[in-house]
């Protein structure tokens, strides 16, 4: 609305954790549950290093799980939006959930131009196939993910549950390791040129 400051939310209330095991979310269980019209306090955003790099050729390597997706969603949308403008660098994300159903941004994600972003999907829970989780397409995506990593326009965020931190950057490390890159003074060097980022919880 004109004259207002808007925020938009993408809440989703899940009702098991990720070993099936039922539990109650806070945050997503409170503003399910508001009533319309409630009044809300919001603070924020913290932070000033998990944002959308300004030079607008930087290439992005997104790795998510879950509701960390959103602020992957932010940047591919911001760089959709300035194509147009001639804003651009490849874009490639790999997005884990349990099911497809449970996807944050299915829908919109399916419909974004391959010109403008590679998406691969792992799922750890669909019925009838094998549990495959973000690192295990990007161990196939090895080649992709080593040259991305050695370009100086890379930038990489890592963002959602705190469980997959330790399978990606577990990943990272043996996919440079089998191309003889040094994976602890790679990631130092990029972090030290605020090309790598991560916000797990």
């Amino acid at each position: 609305r004109p004259g207002y400051n808007n925020l938009a939310l993408t809440v989703k209330r899940i009702t098991e954790d990720h070993d099936g095991k039922p539990v109650r979310g806070v945050a997503s269980n409170y503003l399910c549950d508001l009533p319309k019209g409630a009044k809300v306090n919001v603070t924020g955003p913290y932070g000033t290093s998990f944002l959308m790099p300004n030079h607008p050729g930087a290439k992005l390597l997104l790795l998510c799980t879950g509701t960390g997706a959103a602020p992957m969603r932010a940047m591919t949308e911001r760089r959709r939006r300035r194509m147009t403008l001639g804003e651009g660098g490849e874009i490639l994300l790999f997005f884990g959930a349990r099911r497809k159903a449970e996807l944050p941004y299915f829908g919109p994600l399916m419909k974004l131009p391959k010109s403008l972003i590679d998406v691969e999907l792992a799922f750890s829970r669909e019925p009838d196939r094998p549990r495959e989780y973000v690192q295990d397409r990007m161990r196939a995506r090895a080649a992709d993910v080593v040259r991305l990593l050695c370009d100086e326009d890379t930038f990489v965020f890592v963002c959602g549950h705190k469980r997959m931190e330790e399978g990606v950057l577990g990943a990272l490390e043996e996919i440079c390791k089998a191309q003889g890159i040094n994976w602890h003074f790679l990631s130092a060097t990029m972090r030290s040129q605020g090309r790598f980022h991560i916000e797990t919880y």
